[in-house]
């Protein structure tokens, strides 16, 4: 430490203090040096006491500069930075990662932008009433027999067309999501041909909750369906749906089973074999749950009608039954009539096996998952108001 010094005041007089070498005491100690400390006490007063003054010479010690040594680079003086500011769009924020997507919130790394404004926070959706809400939709219609009409299209996807409460702007973002749908549904009745032919077998049209084997059975063809989700949650979770939408497609979906239901019970007890109410309750809503996965096989069918006929060897059908499988097959590509044509291609695969089956709708679910893909998150160009029409690729 450089040299210093301590002028202390005692006795009326300045002493001053040098550094001492090691183990010299300072002249103002050198009398307490001599004095016989009685007790500790007067021990630890002395210590207090050159503690102190310890404190008080540190206080008046002002330490000079240190000098930089002879050869020391000289400092260059640091140039004040010009920040610019630039003012950019929120495309733009959010092309450079400013902002994330859909938001006005920078991002962790990017500064702020006053020139982004928050987006338009859209007023809530006000309610419908209970009476809005049963009224407000087409109803279904019945047959000349009081039937209600049976339908030649998902009972989720046709209840969309009945929806008042969807805008037209909507309605089209719904037909491209109706779209992806079937392309996820054919893949997996491709993977789960067995199970949807078990589902088309008549299985659904039996079922009794009393024979635990038929539940078992009508369980595990439905199970691989089950990842699809439901239909009006799928439609809410991409945004397609508002609560008011959601209530209303219920009401619709609820209103066709209820139709059914009846029209079940009324020709049961016509039959003379009345079945208990729930069976028949659990009949409808399987029947229900189950009608797009079949309705779809049904249009992988017959959407592979135009060159079956011709691929029967190819596919691996057996001798025995190809000249029957051949002949369904051309009647199917010869019917002008959907239904009828849909109904050969179904007796035709009814002799086939599973795997033959999937052979021969390979080439349907190729085309299908290739369009799904050009088309994601943009609204088909072919769009029409009925979203879910068979055959319309």
């Amino acid at each position: 430490m450089a040299e210093w010094r301590l002028g202390l005041r005692m006795t009326g007089k300045i002493v001053d203090s040098e550094p001492l070498p090691p183990g010299e005491v300072p002249q103002f100690a050198r009398p307490l040096e001599n004095q016989t400390m009685k007790s500790g006490m007067n021990k630890l007063g002395v210590l207090v006491a050159v503690a102190g003054l310890a404190l008080c010479a540190t206080a008046q010690v002002t330490t000079p500069p240190a000098q930089k040594p002879e050869g020391w680079p000289k400092e260059t003086p640091i140039q004040a930075h010009e920040t610019k500011h630039e003012t950019i769009s929120a495309e733009e924020a959010v092309r450079r990662g400013m902002i994330a997507p859909n938001s006005t919130t920078p991002t962790a790394n990017a500064p702020a932008n006053p020139q982004v404004q928050p987006a338009a926070v859209p007023a809530p959706e006000a309610p419908m009433t209970k009476e809005q809400m049963h009224t407000n939709y087409d109803q279904w219609e019945r047959d000349g027999s009081g039937h209600v009409i049976k339908l030649d299209r998902p009972l989720q996807w046709a209840a969309i067309e009945r929806n008042k409460t969807i805008t037209p702007a909507t309605r089209k973002k719904i037909e491209a999501f109706i779209e992806q749908r079937r392309a996820k549904v054919e893949a997996i009745v491709f993977e789960n041909i067995d199970k949807v032919r078990q589902l088309d077998s008549g299985v659904l049209e039996t079922f009794s909750m009393g024979e635990r084997e038929n539940l078992q059975q009508v369980l595990a063809a439905t199970k691989p369906f089950q990842p699809l989700g439901q239909f009006a949650t799928e439609l809410k979770k991409a945004d397609l749906f508002t609560q008011n939408n959601v209530q209303q497609h219920q009401i619709i979906v609820d209103d066709y089973r209820r139709l059914m239901l009846d029209d079940m019970k009324r020709d049961t007890a016509a039959a003379g074999s009345p079945g208990s109410s729930t069976d028949l309750v659990s009949r409808a809503m399987f029947l229900t749950m189950a009608d797009e996965a079949r309705q779809v096989y049904y249009w992988m069918l017959a959407d592979s009608v135009n060159n079956a006929a011709e691929r029967v060897t190819e596919i691996g059908v057996s001798a025995e039954v190809a000249p029957q499988v051949t002949e369904f097959f051309t009647q199917a590509k010869n019917s002008k009539d959907e239904s009828e044509r849909i109904a050969k291609m179904r007796q035709a695969v009814a002799l086939m096996t599973p795997e033959q089956t999937r052979a021969l709708v390979a080439p349907v679910v190729k085309q299908s998952t290739a369009a799904a893909s050009q088309t994601s998150g943009q609204a088909p160009n072919n769009a029409t108001t009925d979203a879910s029409k068979a055959g319309d690729r």
